[in-house]
Order: C-alpha cells, then sequence, then structure tokens
C-alpha cells in the first residue's frame, strides 16, 4: 500500500480528546501490522450481518454482539414484529440508535418515535415496548452501567425532544414484564399494565431523542460531543464529514474507539456500506481515513474505556481490519 510520506507525524494521547500527549515523528508507518492472533484485534462487521432471531420470533430479544466486564454492551436489533411483553433494563441505561425503519418506543414515561438516524435515550430501570411502525427495523443498543446525560460540548441547540404522554393505554391488562439483568433475565407476570400512564406531574420525561443530523460537526477541532456518562467512560460524538486535515496517526490508550457508518453516499476510507462499525481496540496505533469526504457522510463513534470484546455473534460476522484505511486486512484469522 502507498504511503503518503516517508516521515509519519505520531501522537500518543491520554483521556481521548480532553486529554494531554505527546507526538513524534517516525520514518515508518507503525499502524501496520502483518498478522494478529488473540481478541485485542481491530475489526469491524456490518450489524446487519448478524444472525437476528428477532426478525422471525416475537419473543426473541436483540443479539449482543461487543460485551465487556463493567456492563458495557452493545447489541443489534431487527425487530419486524410488536414485543408480546414489556421489557426494563435494571443494570443499564439503553441508546437505541435507529439505522432502518420506523420504532415506537412506547414506555412508563411516555411514547415516541424513532426514525433514521435517532439516539433514543431510555434510562435504567423503565420499562417499555418497542413496536414496528411497517415492515422491518435494524438498529444497535448501547447499554452503559452510567447514567448517560446529553451533555453537549460545545454547547449547540440540542433538537432533543422527549417522549409524551398520549393515549393512556389500557390498565387493567395482564401483562409480562422482562427484567433484564447482568445474568439474565427474569419473567414477572403483572395483573396490570406497567406502561398505563395518566400523567406526568412534574419534570421533564427522562426518555428522550436527538437525530445524528441535528448534532453540527466542527472543522477546527476534535469531533462534537453529545451524550456522556459519569466519569467520561462512555462518550458519543459526531463523526460526519467534515472539512478538515486527516487525523495524525494516534495511540488512544484510554478508550476502545468504536465508529458506526449510518449512511452515504461517500466512503469514508475503506467503509461505504450503511450499518459497518469499525473498531480500534485501546492502545492499538491507528491512523484512520480522511473526514472530507465531498459527497458527504453521516457516521458517530462511541468512546469506551471498557475494554469490549466481540461475543460469538459478533465474531460470526466480524473480519479483521488494517488500521491506516479501515478496510478489511488481508488475513482475517482469528474471526472467521
Amino acid at each position: 500500500m502507498a504511503k503518503e510520506s516517508t516521515e509519519y507525524r505520531e501522537h500518543w494521547g491520554r483521556e481521548g480528546f480532553a486529554g494531554t500527549g505527546v507526538n513524534v515523528t517516525r520514518t515508518h508507518h507503525s499502524p501496520d501490522y502483518i498478522s494478529v492472533t488473540g481478541p485485542h484485534a481491530p475489526h469491524r462487521l456490518n450489524v446487519g450481518a448478524v444472525a437476528l432471531p428477532e426478525r422471525d420470533d416475537a419473543e426473541a430479544l436483540p443479539v449482543a454482539f461487543h460485551a465487556g466486564r463493567t456492563g458495557v454492551q452493545l447489541s443489534v436489533s431487527g425487530r419486524a414484529h410488536a414485543m408480546p411483553f414489556v421489557l426494563s433494563n435494571v443494570e443499564a441505561d439503553e441508546v437505541h440508535f435507529v439505522q432502518e425503519g420506523e420504532l415506537e418506543f412506547r414506555t412508563a414515561y411516555g411514547t415516541l418515535t424513532g426514525t433514521p438516524g435517532d439516539f433514543v435515550v431510555i434510562p435504567r430501570g423503565i420499562p417499555y415496548r418497542v413496536r414496528p411502525m411497517a415492515g422491518s427495523s435494524l438498529s444497535v443498543i448501547v447499554e452503559t452501567p452510567g447514567a448517560l446525560r446529553f451533555d453537549p460540548s460545545p454547547t449547540f441547540g440540542s433538537g432533543l425532544r422527549r417522549a409524551v404522554i398520549g393515549e393512556d393505554e389500557a390498565r387493567d391488562v395482564e401483562t409480562v414484564l422482562l427484567l433484564k439483568s447482568f445474568d439474565g433475565v427474569t419473567r414477572y407476570v403483572k395483573p396490570t399494565n406497567p406502561l398505563a400512564t395518566q400523567a406526568l406531574l412534574d419534570g421533564p420525561s427522562p426518555v428522550w431523542k436527538l437525530n445524528l443530523r441535528d448534532v453540527p460537526t466542527d472543522d477546527n477541532g476534535p469531533p462534537v460531543q453529545f451524550i456522556a456518562s459519569p466519569g467520561r467512560d462512555e462518550l458519543f460524538y459526531n463523526l460526519s464529514a467534515r472539512h478538515r486535515r486527516r487525523p495524525p496517526i494516534h495511540n488512544n490508550v484510554d478508550y476502545d474507539e468504536l465508529i458506526f457508518y449510518f449512511e452515504g453516499p461517500g466512503a469514508w476510507g475503506g467503509v461505504d456500506e450503511p450499518g459497518m462499525l469499525t473498531c480500534v481496540p485501546k492502545g492499538v496505533i491507528h491512523h484512520g481515513p480522511s473526514e472530507d469526504v465531498p459527497e458527504g457522510y453521516y457516521a458517530w463513534m462511541l468512546e469506551s474505556r471498557c475494554t469490549l470484546r466481540l461475543t460469538d455473534a459478533g465474531a460470526a460476522a466480524a473480519e479483521l481490519m488494517e488500521t491506516d484505511l479501515y478496510g478489511p486486512h488481508a488475513t482475517t484469522e482469528g474471526f472467521r
């Protein structure tokens, strides 16, 4: 692969974009590697390629493809039918990113509709039911043990929309409530409907959404952050096309970097498929494509302090990735 120069600038940094670091120059392109064995390897996968029982079985749950020991987890949902139960995650806040389709999120604190590009935030312990509005859907769910907050940096007009209490659901309906915890799912049969709510008495609904297209870009600084967890353990950024120089070769020693390509038409280096997610684990030196793509594209990035690992379902859909332009590596040993 032809390189741009015989001198390469490289940055070693702490605390992602917020921390300190040091810059050096080298005469070799340090992101290159011949082969890798073991779990701490850069990879990519299209979430639509993960096998999803939900497409045929309304009783099925989303499939995890990344998981970490602190409780951070990424799953993919391909729900084609309304949940016949109510679900509540008692371990984590959830961010549902809608890639395809239109989804109704009916919760105990109001209802909203998620459309492609929406991040729908459902905090811990809130009962909800998801219903596709028309046909099948595809969404990515990020679970974080820390309470997520809308945390734009720099400040911008939010575009944030909160769930609204609408038509009251029937109260006296026997309902199955599933509580999701670290060791599995516990099934309750309730005599009434947990989603039946008369009114919010005070305070805004804790359920909200924000569309990726409403998050601005900044040509002069780092990507724009818009969601954060306590201690900055998980951070969400807009990584869509913008006019700036290609980022330097970088060693991010505190965060795994996961970048999700939402839509084109432009190609971001070796990535041009909607639904493609790339992962560079912390401490793995990488370069990354230029974001200055004339045709434009939309993408977002999750920085996770938790070290994430592919699940069996994720590994079955993943391939090794080279860390220059984020295309597939010459070998896929370790994943297939």
